[in-house]
């Protein structure tokens, strides 16, 4: 295999590491923006996907053309189009709001991990969030070079291990899909499902696009800085497929067996106690993987805004926050984590969008970076 297509499989699998958080492996988060949609949870995968693909691929030629040493110096890139003063305003403004979401997205994080070990194994609430935070502290202060060789090792076991569960129940639930998309379409399980869009599957797309944009612009603009563009982009495209495709199977076999994954704080350990209570132990195992993937990167974005890595700075608030984060999680329910946090960001998200189409178009009239 060529060094060229393993740069390629790493970069696909860092994605794919950040992408599936604690939100994506519990498949709480695809249940409240896609499945809640029934019938029409393709719209949503659709308008998501189109946006990841664009921010994305941006992020990261900009992070390259531009050479930027930080990456949260993208946002000054987009904002430019607004004028010196209230361009560097705004770039300002995301720059801080980034840094915080990606920083409360880790509490998210340890929130999930909480419920999950709670869910399948009746430890103490907050016993989750303790052994992750010990984990992504460990992690973040090794940097970014320590952090994206992890993410490309454990990400595709995650997305074949999810594969695994929903393809298996979504068989299994098929027979139901038809009847059980109109029950959720009239409303039904409305009050079991937590709705991000409010019925507006549009909305919710872009919504779902928009708050990763946040996760990953100042990511992939500095992982595009140091390496090739090329294998950069087609890292990204790949990880689209993977990432979006298995999104539509776990909507198929949520809403295959929605009777009972409706209410599930953790639809994926409901789905797979459907399978076999072995596999649902070591899917426990594999959401926890995910959740650890993706609190890495989004502890270290919030704590590389304010210190640079390897200083005694930057090792002391990455254990800080990392304490805080922690405590946050084990007090405030998950649900209603993701439900507010990530549906403020992906509206603030999807605003940075349009900056990025209007200094795309400005770059491409006048063919060169500004």
């Amino acid at each position: 295999m060529s060094k060229k297509l393993l740069s390629i499989l790493a970069l696909c699998g860092a994605c794919i590491s950040f992408y599936i958080g604690a939100g994506f492996a519990t498949m709480q988060e695809v249940m409240q923006y896609e499945a809640s949609y029934g019938s029409k949870f393709i719209v949503v995968i659709v308008v998501a996907a189109i946006i990841y693909c664009y921010t994305n691929v941006s992020f990261a030629t900009h992070g390259n053309k531009l050479k930027i040493s930080r990456g949260g110096d993208i946002y000054k890139v987009y904002c430019s189009v607004l004028g010196n003063k209230f361009g560097k305003a705004v770039a300002i403004f995301f720059d801080g709001f980034s840094a915080l979401f990606c920083y409360m997205s880790f509490v998210v994080m340890c929130g999930g991990a909480s419920a999950t070990v709670t869910q399948q194994w009746n430890l103490p609430v907050g016993a989750g969030a303790v052994g992750l935070t010990i984990l992504v502290v460990a992690t973040v202060i090794f940097g970014l070079d320590g952090i994206l060789k992890m993410l490309s090792k454990i990400g595709p076991i995650i997305i074949v291990m999810i594969l695994v569960v929903t393809v298996l129940t979504g068989i299994t639930g098929f027979p139901n899909l038809i009847f059980n998309m109109k029950a959720i379409d009239s409303g039904t399980y409305s009050q079991g499902i937590e709705q991000v869009g409010n019925g507006n599957p549009f909305l919710s797309g872009a919504s779902y696009g928009g708050f990763v944009v946040l996760w990953f612009a100042a990511f992939l603009a500095e992982i595009g800085a140091k390496n090739k563009l090329s294998e950069v982009n087609f890292g990204t495209l790949l990880s689209m497929i993977f990432i979006f495709g298995t999104a539509a199977i776990c909507c198929v076999a949520l809403i295959g067996h929605i009777d009972i994954t409706a209410a599930a704080d953790i639809p994926a350990l409901v789905l797979a106690e459907q399978i076999s209570p072995i596999l649902a132990q070591v899917f426990a195992i594999i959401i926890c993987a995910g959740i650890y993937t993706s609190a890495v990167p989004l502890l270290w974005t919030g704590i590389r805004m304010i210190s640079k890595e390897e200083t005694i700075k930057y090792k002391f608030l990455t254990i800080l926050f990392g304490v805080v984060g922690c405590a946050i999680a084990c007090f405030v329910p998950y649900k209603g984590l993701i439900n507010i946090l990530y549906g403020i960001n992906g509206y603030l998200g999807f605003t940075l969008i349009i900056f990025m189409i209007a200094y795309d178009i400005k770059t491409i009239v006048s063919k060169k970076y500004i």
